[in-house]
C-alpha cells in the first residue's frame, strides 16, 4: 500500500503518461536528474575499455546531454523545459565532482578505481578475470603503453579508471663507472 502511493507520487513527479509537451520544468528537470544517475550506474558495471580516454562519469553526461538537448534542437520538447533539464544534468555533474574530490571513497563509487594487473612480474590472474582481460590483452597493452613486451619485466601495471593502462617496468639498476 505504502509502496504504491510512493510509486504514483514518483511517477507523478516524473510526469509519466504526459506528452512531452504537457511536462513542467520541474518533471523535465526530475526525469533528467533520474536519467544521470540511472545511466551513470549502468556505466560504471560497463567494461571500462569501451569508454575510451574517458571515465563513465563523464560518458554518462555527454550522452544524455547531447540527447537531452537534440530534442530541443529539433523541437520535439519545449526548448526551455530541455534547457533546465540540460542544466540539472551539469549542475549534477558539477556537484558530483566537487563531492568526489573532496571525497576518495565517493570518488571510487561514482568514477571506479584502478586495477591492478601485474605485480613484481607477476599477472594478477584475478583481476583479469574480473577486467575480462585476455593474456593477449594484456600483452596488447603493455606493448603499446610501456614499450615491454613481457609481463615479468614489470613492476606494476594497472587498469585505470578511464580504461587505460598504465606500467611501471622494472628499473635496472644502472652501473656508472667513477
Amino acid at each position: 500500500m505504502l509502496f504504491q502511493h510512493i510509486w504514483a507520487a514518483f511517477c507523478q513527479a516524473l510526469g509519466i503518461g504526459l506528452n512531452g509537451g504537457d511536462l513542467t520544468a520541474t518533471q523535465m528537470g526530475l526525469r533528467a536528474a533520474v536519467i544521470y544517475l540511472t545511466w551513470l550506474a549502468a556505466v560504471r558495471f560497463a567494461d571500462n575499455r569501451l569508454l575510451g580516454r574517458y571515465s563513465p562519469f563523464d560518458v554518462v553526461l555527454a550522452v544524455i546531454l547531447g540527447a537531452v538537448l537534440g530534442r530541443a534542437i529539433n523541437g520535439s520538447t519545449p526548448f526551455f523545459e530541455t534547457l533546465i533539464a540540460g542544466a540539472v544534468l551539469v549542475g549534477m555533474h558539477w556537484i558530483l565532482t566537487i563531492v568526489s574530490s573532496h571525497s576518495h571513497a565517493f570518488g571510487n563509487l561514482v568514477k571506479g578505481k584502478e586495477r591492478l594487473l601485474v605485480w613484481n612480474g607477476e599477472v594478477q590472474r584475478v583481476e583479469m578475470r574480473r577486467n575480462h582481460l585476455s593474456d593477449r590483452d594484456l600483452l596488447e597493452m603493455l606493448r603499446l603503453k610501456g614499450n615491454v613486451a613481457d609481463p615479468r619485466s614489470v613492476a606494476a601495471a594497472y587498469l585505470e579508471r578511464n580504461g587505460e593502462i598504465s606500467v611501471l617496468p622494472h628499473r635496472t639498476p644502472q652501473v656508472i663507472e667513477v
